[in-house]
C-alpha cells in the first residue's frame, strides 16, 4: 500500500521548486536589509554594525558607524600653555595629535592658535570627551629612582614600552617592560641600582622595579585595573610626552563643513537607484527585477561591510568613503544592465529564457569582471597611502559586495526563469 502511494505522488515541477526557492531567497533578502537599515541590538562585546547610517539627518547616524568633522560636526577644546625652558611646543602638538590618532581619533586637528592649542574632535559624549583628551593632554614624564631617590632614567631614555599578563591562580598578574635606548641602557649600567621606583607624573607606576641591560621590568599587581593602567602607560611611553604644561581655557563647537557634500552624494545614490529600477524592468523586465535585486544587495553589503571591516579599524565615515560607495553601487549597474542587456538580446534572438540566460551571462562576464578588477585596483592603490587609506578600504569592499551580488541576481533569475519559462517576460522579443 505503501509503495502504490509512493508511486502515485507527483514530482515536484521546476515552476514550484523555482518558487520555493524564490520565496526563500526574497525572505533572506527582506531580513538582510531590514536588519541593516532598522537595526539589532549586540552584546557589548560586539560591535553594533548593524544599524541605519543611510539618513542625511546626521542625528540618525548611531555611533557604530562614526562621522568625521566634515560630516557630522564636533567640538574644540582651548588649551593655554607654559612653555619650559628648551622645550618646542609644536612637538608637544605633534605629541597630542599621534596620541588622538593611537586612540583611534584619526580625524582629530591640533594646531597653534595664539598662545593657545586647540584641539577638534568629532562629536563625542561628554565622557568620551574627556577621557580622550586626558589620555592626549597629560604630560606623561616617567622617572626611575634608585634607592636613594636619585632619578637615573626618564621617558627620554625609553625605547618603548611592553605589557604582558601571567596567569597565577583565578586572577593574573600584570608586568611591564622598560626597553631602553642605547644611551639609557649606559646610564642605567653606570649607576648600577639594585631596584628602581617609577612614577608617572609624579604619581607611583612600581615601587620596586627590577634592572637588567636594556630593560626595566616592574610589576602593576593583579588584575583588569593593573591591566589597564599598564596598557594606558605603554602608550603613552610609546608616543612620547608632552613637555609644556596645559590649562583648559575654553570650549566650542566645530559646525560640519560639508552638509552639502553628504546630501548631494546621498540623494544621487537614492536617485540612481531609482534610474536603475525603472530602465532596468524596462529592458529587461523580470530579468530587470533580478538585476535591480543585485544593485539593491550591493549597497545592504556594502553597508555591512564597511560597517564591520573598515570603521571596526578606527576609520570614520567621511565624503571620500560615501563617493567610495556610490561608485561601488555604480558598479553594480554598470554590471546589471551589461548582463540584462546580454541576456535579452539572447532572447530577442530567439533562446528560451534557460539558454538565454546561460549565454547571456557567459558573454557579459568578461566585461562585468575587467571592470570590478579595474576599480580593485585603484583601490589597492588607494590603500597604500595613509591619506586614502580609508577611502580605499571602502571602494575594495564595495567592489567585493558587487561581485557577491552576481551570485544573487543568478540565483534570482534562475527562479524567474524556472517559474515562468516565458520569453515575453524576460526581455524584448522580436
Amino acid at each position: 500500500m505503501a509503495n502504490k502511494t509512493a508511486s502515485n505522488r507527483k514530482p515536484i515541477t521546476s515552476g514550484t521548486k523555482g518558487f520555493i526557492c524564490l520565496i526563500v531567497l526574497c525572505a533572506v533578502l527582506v531580513f538582510v536589509s531590514c536588519i541593516s537599515l532598522f537595526g539589532m541590538p549586540l552584546d557589548s562585546e560586539g560591535v553594533n554594525i548593524l544599524l541605519p547610517w543611510v539618513p542625511v539627518n546626521s542625528a540618525n547616524w548611531p555611533a557604530s558607524l562614526p562621522l568625521d568633522r566634515a560630516l557630522g560636526g564636533g567640538t574644540y577644546t582651548d588649551y593655554s600653555y607654559t612653555l619650559p625652558e628648551g622645550a618646542n611646543v609644536d612637538d608637544s602638538v605633534k605629541t597630542i595629535r599621534n596620541r588622538l590618532v593611537g586612540l583611534g581619533e584619526s580625524d582629530a586637528a591640533v594646531s597653534l592658535k595664539g598662545d593657545e592649542i586647540r584641539v577638534e574632535l568629532r562629536k563625542l559624549s561628554a565622557s568620551q570627551r574627556m577621557s580622550q583628551l586626558s589620555m592626549a593632554t597629560m604630560q606623561a614624564h616617567f622617572e626611575f629612582t634608585d634607592s636613594n631617590g636619585t632619578v637615573v632614567l626618564t621617558e627620554k631614555d625609553v625605547a618603548n614600552a611592553k605589557y604582558a599578563a601571567k596567569s597565577s591562580g583565578s586572577t593574573y598578574t600584570v608586568s611591564m617592560d622598560f626597553n631602553l635606548t642605547k644611551e639609557g641602557a649606559q646610564k642605567l649600567k653606570d649607576a648600577n641600582p639594585s631596584y628602581l621606583a617609577v612614577t608617572c607624573d609624579g604619581e607611583s607606576v612600581s615601587s620596586f622595579a627590577s634592572v637588567s641591560d636594556g630593560k626595566v621590568t616592574a610589576s602593576l599587581g593583579t588584575g583588569d585595573s593593573a591591566y589597564r593602567a599598564a596598557a594606558n602607560y605603554a602608550f603613552l611611553v610609546n608616543n612620547g610626552a608632552v613637555d609644556v604644561t596645559l590649562t583648559q581655557s575654553g570650549t566650542g563647537d566645530v559646525p560640519a563643513s560639508f552638509d552639502i557634500v553628504r546630501t548631494v552624494v546621498m540623494l544621487l545614490c537614492a536617485a540612481l537607484l531609482v534610474c536603475s529600477l525603472v530602465y532596468l524592468v524596462m529592458i529587461g523586465k523580470l530579468t530587470g527585477v533580478s538585476a535591480f535585486i543585485a544593485v539593491w544587495c550591493t549597497l545592504v553589503l556594502t553597508m555591512f561591510f564597511v560597517a564591520a571591516v573598515v570603521v571596526s579599524s578606527s576609520y570614520m565615515i567621511n565624503v571620500g568613503m560615501l563617493v567610495a560607495v556610490l561608485l561601488g553601487v555604480l558598479l553594480s549597474m554598470y554590471a546589471a544592465v551589461t548582463r540584462t542587456s546580454a541576456i535579452s538580446k539572447q532572447i530577442g534572438e530567439g533562446s528560451a529564457p534557460k539558454q538565454a540566460t546561460k549565454l547571456g551571462m557567459k558573454n557579459a562576464a568578461k566585461t562585468v569582471w575587467i571592470a570590478h578588477g579595474a576599480v580593485m585596483v585603484i583601490a589597492l592603490l588607494l590603500m597604500i597611502f595613509s591619506f586614502s587609506r580609508s577611502i580605499g578600504y571602502t571602494l575594495c569592499v564595495s567592489v567585493a559586495a558587487s561581485a557577491l551580488s552576481t551570485l544573487v541576481m543568478r540565483a534570482f533569475q534562475l527562479c524567474f526563469t524556472a517559474i515562468t519559462n516565458k520569453p515575453a517576460l524576460f526581455g524584448k522579443v522580436k
